[in-house]
């Protein structure tokens, strides 16, 4: 643009300027009165032509500078526009994530009430669980106390039932030593003179009163220890059952195979733990005497935190339908033409071991043979 007008100001220029050559010309050839007259006109005119030379000078510099002016605020506009479109565009985007936003915002207040109702609900169950467990504490406080009169009764009933159990037993000693001496004398006085069957009667009695007398020793036992303290010691289980099996071996004769294998000693009262020991094996010993070759084994093993103890036999066995009347007073699965016993032995057994804060069960299979597990609690001793 600049230079567009620089071309014309030069052209306009010459044109000019031979225009002022010819006039010049002409005014030399016009006749002398009008030659000062032409001169006059003539410098009039180039003064004029001058000026006006001037004046588009300035004004093509005026066009140059308000042209330069022009493409500059061109630009700025240019510029401006490229703004106010990133400006827009940024708006745009910016009205986009509004929306999302009161989008996420509106999900979120929904979901807020939603919680809150929920609260409230929960509040509502919470309230109601307080309110049971405090009619569930109130319940139980009357239940402990009925359970404590409870035991109460059957702490004193068990004493009474202990206390006549050993004054009867106790009290029936003497009558039955009386029924012994007197039919022993009857034996050794009348030996001629009684004959066959009442020789056969004589012995029935005596057998019958040995029996009675240890029936009364097995209850003199079982009811001394409701009353009887434990005092625990280190006990060789391994020794124990040797004292035991030595025991059991003079007094009666048995056929039996006897495996044991090394047991873990045990912290008890050593001679509750022979008398559970004693009636265990004297038990395996009885029932699988009328085995052809009768087995009994002995083990022990450690599970969880406590010591197992196991005396299995290949005896009679039992039904396990019956299992929980082994451990009952007086409770027998066999008769006594079967198997001899009174029917508290294993009662013996349950309550020593209960006494230690252990447990007993036992497995069977009738004909197959049984087994009869005891447990002790495993203490293990600290060392500082």
């Amino acid at each position: 643009m600049e230079n567009k007008v620089d071309r014309d100001s030069i052209s306009y220029n010459r044109v000019k300027t031979m225009t002022a050559l010819e006039l010049s010309e002409e005014a030399l050839e016009a006749k002398d009165e009008e030659k000062n007259e032409m001169a006059v006109k003539l410098a009039k005119a180039v003064k004029e032509l001058s000026f006006q030379i001037e004046e588009k000078g300035k004004r093509a510099d005026e066009l140059i500078i308000a042209n330069k002016e022009l493409a500059f605020q061109s630009e700025q506009k240019d510029k401006r526009a490229a703004e106010l479109a990133f400006q827009n565009e940024q708006k745009d985007k910016r009205a986009a994530e509004l929306i999302i936003a009161n989008k996420e915002l509106a999900f979120q207040n929904e979901e807020k009430e939603k919680r809150a109702a929920e609260l409230v609900i929960a509040n509502k169950e919470l309230t109601f669980q307080k309110g049971e467990k405090k009619k569930r504490a109130v319940e139980l406080i009357d239940s402990n106390k009925e359970v404590d009169e409870l035991e109460k009764r059957v702490k004193e009933r068990t004493e009474d039932l202990e206390s006549f159990s050993y004054s009867v037993s106790h009290d029936l000693r003497t009558p039955l030593r009386a029924i012994n001496g007197y039919a022993q004398m009857l034996g050794e006085d009348y030996d001629t003179v009684l004959d066959a069957e009442g020789k056969r009667w004589l012995g029935e009695v005596r057998n019958n009163a040995r029996k009675m007398g240890v029936l009364i020793d097995d209850l003199l036992t079982f009811s001394r220890l409701g009353r009887k303290g434990i005092t625990k010691s280190n006990v060789d289980m391994n020794k124990l059952v040797e004292t035991v099996l030595a025991e059991i071996n003079q007094g009666n004769t048995h056929s039996a195979e006897i495996k044991c294998s090394n047991l873990f000693p045990a912290i008890a009262d050593y001679n509750l733990l022979q008398q559970v020991i004693t009636n265990l094996l004297s038990n395996a010993i009885k029932y699988s005497s009328k085995k052809e070759k009768p087995l009994i084994e002995i083990k022990s093993e450690r599970k969880n935190k406590a010591l197992i103890y196991s005396v299995s036999d290949n005896g009679a066995g039992f039904d396990m339908e019956y299992v929980n009347k082994l451990f009952g007073v007086f409770q027998r699965l066999h008769s006594n033409e079967e198997f001899s016993g009174t029917g508290v032995g294993l009662a013996i057994v349950q309550r020593i071991i209960h006494k230690h804060d252990g447990k007993v069960w036992a497995q069977g299979k009738e004909g197959q043979g049984a087994t009869f597990f005891f447990s002790l609690p495993e203490i293990v001793k600290t060392e500082y």
